[in-house]
């Protein structure tokens, strides 16, 4: 396999992606810019191991936190204007869920991102919405990503800090619905114990898979 993390930081000099880093220097922190980089690159990886388009990776990768750091009265205006639909009290959280979707319109108001999967894997990483690609191995890759790049650290999290190594295996093994149901399974059992609110999305998914 080769290096990704090198094959990614020439990739970044050309177009678009010298456009998108140069994007996201201005709207993200550089804590949130360097996670968006690694994200990037596991999704390099994964692409390889379950054939996915490795332009959609990339892309959903590098961009998929766009909007995470922005203002409340700017995203606030952002759901306006893209007519963002609230279904349920979990897609009203920023933090954890709306930003997704936000992000998904965000890139494509200001980056021409219009590819109807890469919008649906930057909206849905978060579980929010419904629909065929919920479960589409590119949502999934990203939503493993966010949780498996090089530059996170989990120390503090006992669930992620003991789980990581395990969903790393399976992830990168090919074994996409053991990988989701795991990663389902340790992050309901932390926002669980800590109060935070689970989409019912997430927690849907981990009871229809509870066989596996």
């Amino acid at each position: 396999m080769p290096d990704s993390k090198v094959e990614g930081n020439a990739t970044l000099t050309k177009e678009p992606y010298a456009t998108y880093l140069s994007f996201l220097e201005r709207v993200l922190t550089p804590p949130r810019l360097r996670h968006s980089l690694g994200v990037m690159q596991v999704m390099v990886e994964l692409a390889q191991v379950y054939a996915l388009d490795a332009e959609q990776a990339r892309t959903a990768g590098l961009l998929h936190d766009a909007a995470k750091d922005l203002p409340e009265a700017q995203w606030a205006q952002l759901v306006q204007e893209g007519e963002i639909e609230l279904r349920c009290a979990e897609d009203q959280d920023y933090v954890f869920y709306l930003h997704g979707p936000v992000g998904a319109y965000f890139v494509r108001k200001e980056l021409g991102v219009d590819d109807p999967l890469v919008q649906d894997a930057i909206a849905m990483h978060t579980y929010y919405g419904q629909g065929e690609n919920w479960n589409h191995p590119l949502v999934w890759c990203l939503r493993f990503s966010d949780i498996l790049e090089p530059n996170r650290d989990w120390r503090e999290i006992p669930w992620l800090r003991q789980g990581a190594p395990r969903l790393r295996q399976l992830a990168y093994s090919g074994k996409l619905l053991e990988a989701a149901h795991l990663q389902a399974s340790i992050v309901i059992e932390w926002f669980d114990t800590e109060h935070k609110p689970v989409h019912p999305h997430m927690r849907r998914f981990h009871e229809d898979h509870k066989e596996i």
